[in-house]
């Protein structure tokens, strides 16, 4: 088996690094990923803005490229997306062709809900449909369901909706991320005003450095053989 995480892509996410050391994820919240022998490996991602890399300086230094090429490093992948910056989960699942026989999912959704403060009822029912359809047109596929992008506790409600993906996740058998400890840390977002991918940088979306340590924590929850 072999593990893809911060030491394969050997990124500047010392604080992600460190955590895992201490805190190293169970054996059942890992997405566990078998490469296939005769094809390449096959990954869905679906997302909003933090998906798309809005605000990284390039596109390829989001965090799905960056994903995309560690898992490459022991054969091809052909990756499928679906990015909608500023768009919910009921509108992004909406857009979203699910493909079959993937063998790796991961959706990244919830933080316009929270912005746009989708009703929990609602936000529960597209999420739990839209993860429904992805084992359905995929069955068995390892899932991963990273949190809103934002921090524990905040006024924004957002402890609520990471709840439900949480829950939601674990209902589908997959592995949760939460992103909470690494929208705090102030070198992983802005500063504001400079040029970037999407236009001008503003003060709350990832930064180069930011998408670098989402795409390590995300890696580290994923173990492909």
């Amino acid at each position: 088996m072999v593990a893809i995480g911060v030491s394969a892509l050997a990124l500047a996410g010392a604080c992600v690094a460190s955590a895992f050391a201490l805190n190293p994820p169970a054996a059942d919240t890992m997405a566990q990923v078998t490469r296939p022998d005769d094809r390449p490996l096959r990954v869905l991602f679906v997302g909003d803005s933090i998906s798309y890399g809005l605000d990284a300086k390039l596109q390829d230094r989001g965090f799905r490229p960056v994903m995309v090429d560690a898992l490459s490093t022991d054969g091809p992948v052909r990756e499928f997306h679906k990015n909608r910056a500023g768009a919910t989960t009921a509108t992004v699942s909406g857009l979203v062709n699910v493909p079959e026989n993937l063998d790796l999912a991961l959706v990244e959704l919830g933080t316009n809900d929270v912005v746009a403060r989708t009703g929990p009822t609602e936000f529960e029912q597209s999420y739990e449909s839209l993860l429904r359809r992805v084992h359905t047109e995929s069955p068995d596929v390892p899932l991963v369901c990273v949190g809103t992008w934002g921090s524990a506790g905040g006024a924004d409600g957002s402890d609520a909706y990471n709840a439900v993906i949480e829950d939601a996740c674990a209902r589908q058998g997959g592995a949760f991320v939460s992103l909470y400890g690494l929208y705090p840390e102030a070198a992983n977002r802005g500063p504001a005003g400079r040029a970037v991918f999407g236009g001008t940088s503003d003060r709350f979306h990832p930064n180069d450095r930011g998408y670098r340590v989402i795409a390590e924590l995300i890696l580290g929850r994923i173990s492909v053989r």
